[in-house]
């Protein structure tokens, strides 16, 4: 896996160096409200970093550490994910509290989405988001990625789903 790079970021990939505050992340209720379950105690949070460490080794899989460009402060995580094989490349992000309003989750998500499906070739990148998540709505939409409508989510509700192919986005870039 690469370390890639955003204007205000680095994505760094995952480290067990980085387990300590992930896992306060992965605890805070506000930070979790609309990701999965909800918050994660140590446990669940240390498995499910542990499959993505193991999924890392195989692109287009992985979790890049989301850190601020100027400090190396750790402030979130975005994530290539097949949940079950035969299905596609999904998107999945997260940022501390500190970090909302500041354009960094678009940052990411668009510098993900540009390696899977330039680096990578990936054919498509799949997102989910609550439909209650706006703010996540929003940055999917200004990173590229376009409004699927409703459907079943993998968590077993009804979640929103957001979906761009590697056509899509390289038709956008040679618009731009």
């Amino acid at each position: 896996m690469e370390r890639l790079h955003t204007k205000s970021l680095l994505l760094d990939p995952l480290s067990r160096d980085d387990f300590p505050w992930l896992f306060a992340l992965y605890a805070d209720p506000v930070v979790m409200r609309y990701i999965g379950t909800g918050p994660r105690d140590e446990a669940a949070a240390r498995a499910n970093l542990e499959w993505f460490m193991a999924q890392s080794r195989h692109p287009p899989f992985g979790y890049w550490v989301l850190r601020e460009r100027g400090t190396g402060d750790g402030v979130g995580g975005a994530m290539l994910m097949v949940r079950r094989e035969g299905l596609p490349v999904e998107l999945g992000f997260l940022l501390a509290q500190s970090a909302w309003g500041r354009g960094l989750a678009t940052e990411a998500a668009a510098a993900v989405i540009a390696h899977a499906l330039g680096t990578l070739q990936v054919p498509l990148i799949e997102a989910f988001i609550d439909v209650k998540n706006a703010a996540s709505g929003a940055v999917l939409r200004k990173a590229g990625m376009r409004d699927q409508g409703l459907c079943p989510g993998p968590y077993g509700g009804t979640d929103r789903k957001f979906a761009l192919t590697r056509d899509d986005w390289l038709a956008g870039r040679e618009g731009a």
